[in-house]
């Protein structure tokens, strides 16, 4: 009698890391097969478009082939670590988009035992920066030294992410030891000092920069001109309270609402709780306390009450929070330009 074979006894499922790493790996040999010239000085692919190679063997299958044959011997020293480092490529990963495969390369070689661990610890900055990785992103741009072709750049961007994460300080710091010699980048840093303080609420440091600002370079020109705009009609907006909000709805249903600004919610919530409290009065004139029709009613005012002066409450609350958030990011937006225009050329 033949024994029942359980197929799937002893299998093994792959975990889903090696399953993205593998996939990554292929990526960047399937790249490397594009990049590498082959013989009589022809590539494996140029500009995404399909040629021959000697002969009627298609394009396709020489790189899908030579992608399998170099994973077979390259996953394995990628996994320990000792795979050479190939600048020019890590740029041609960069220059097609591949960020994940960038930061993967990266991590899986030894490239910063390299003596290019500038130009290196720049690629990576830049390709966390352009994953939203902003907090690792500052930890590989402020690595770059000065002599670096990549280190002004990398300085400022990294002042940029301690901005937008709200690491002010650091953001401070690291702007007060970059070193250059150029008044066009003097006033963008005083453009990016400027636009931190207004970020914290300091009106005079803000003043005080901003007036250092050379408005006339094109890289910083628009960018100041919103963010004096953004400043003075910062300093004209009335704060509204929700503590007082509560207090008005608490006197005369709808007030609240009113002062937020929403005129029609006040009204609405005016004449829903003077309605209600009439009807409930009616009833208790006529039946009695102990009605249901009173308390019915009475109970669907108090109700009406206490969400008159709850909603009023996180009406202004959610207003003043929505505005700061919105001045924040168009800060931040406004920060981000001079340092594009400047350095992205």
């Amino acid at each position: 009698m033949l024994k029942k074979i359980n197929c799937h006894q002893d299998t093994k499922t792959p975990s889903p890391d090696s399953y993205r790493d593998t996939k990554r790996l292929f990526i960047i040999i399937y790249s490397w097969c594009n990049f590498v010239p082959l013989p009589a000085g022809r590539q494996v692919c140029g500009g995404g478009k399909k040629r021959l190679f000697r002969g009627n063997q298609g394009i396709l299958n020489i790189k899908t082939g030579l992608a399998l044959f170099f994973l077979s011997f390259t996953s394995i020293s990628f996994s320990q670590n000792s795979t050479p480092c190939d600048l020019k490529f890590v740029y041609h990963l960069v220059n097609a988009g591949d960020i994940e495969e960038v930061i993967y390369l990266l991590d899986s070689t030894n490239c910063y035992s390299e003596p290019s661990n500038d130009s290196l610890n720049y690629l990576r900055g830049w390709s966390l920066y352009s994953l939203k990785r902003l907090v690792p992103s500052s930890e590989s741009f402020i690595k770059v030294k000065p002599g670096s072709e990549f280190y002004l750049k990398s300085h400022f961007f990294a002042v940029y992410n301690y901005t937008y994460t709200a690491n002010f300080s650091e953001a401070l710091e690291t702007l007060s030891k970059i070193e250059f010699n150029s008044e066009k980048l003097n006033s963008v840093k005083n453009f990016e000092l400027s636009g931190i303080y207004l970020l914290q609420g300091q009106k005079k440091n803000f003043e005080d920069y901003f007036s250092k600002i050379n408005r006339s370079y094109y890289e910083i020109s628009e960018s100041a001109e919103n963010l004096q705009k953004i400043s003075a009609d910062l300093y004209k907006h009335k704060i509204k309270s929700p503590v007082i909000a509560g207090l008005l709805s608490a006197i005369i249903p709808g007030s609240g609402k009113f002062y937020a600004g929403k005129r029609g919610e006040a009204i609405s919530a005016f004449i829903a709780n003077a309605g209600l409290g009439l009807v409930t009065w009616e009833n208790y004139r006529k039946s009695g306390l102990k009605s249901f029709r009173t308390l019915a009613f009475g109970s669907a005012f108090m109700f009406s009450y206490a969400a008159n002066i709850y909603g009023a409450v996180i009406t202004v609350n959610m207003m003043e929070t929505e505005y700061k958030e919105n001045v924040k990011n168009s800060i931040l937006f406004n920060l981000h330009i001079p340092l594009r225009n400047s350095f992205d050329k």
